[in-house]
């Protein structure tokens, strides 16, 4: 799986973790097995593309929430467009409300 990001400088090379992307146009292809990440619960896990295929069977995309959920089970509902994770008997909202501006950062 290649992740694609979108910049907006000049440059014609961006080090993503251990990789050195070069531009294509606006976009630079870089591969989430070559970016490094730690996850104390997880040590199995090197990088994102581990990461990525851990939650990939735990998370649901569906209208309805799943039948006989894990805790810890993630459920995007398609219906509603909200984020909610399984805790012992019910499902959680992710994130309810979010108030002001987000900021991404810079490069």
């Amino acid at each position: 799986m290649a992740i694609t990001a979108k910049v907006t400088s000049n440059a014609s090379a961006k080090s993503v973790g251990t990789q050195n992307a070069s531009k294509s146009s606006d976009s630079f292809n870089i591969k989430a097995s070559a970016i490094p990440i730690s996850l104390t619960s997880y040590p199995n896990i090197k990088n994102v593309q581990d990461a990525v295929e851990k939650v990939t069977g735990q998370v649901s995309v569906t209208d309805t929430a799943p039948g006989s959920p894990s805790e810890g089970e993630l459920w995007y509902d398609t219906d509603d467009d909200k984020f909610y994770i399984r805790d012992e008997d019910s499902w959680n909202e992710v994130v309810s409300s979010i108030s002001g501006t987000v900021d991404g950062g810079s490069y």
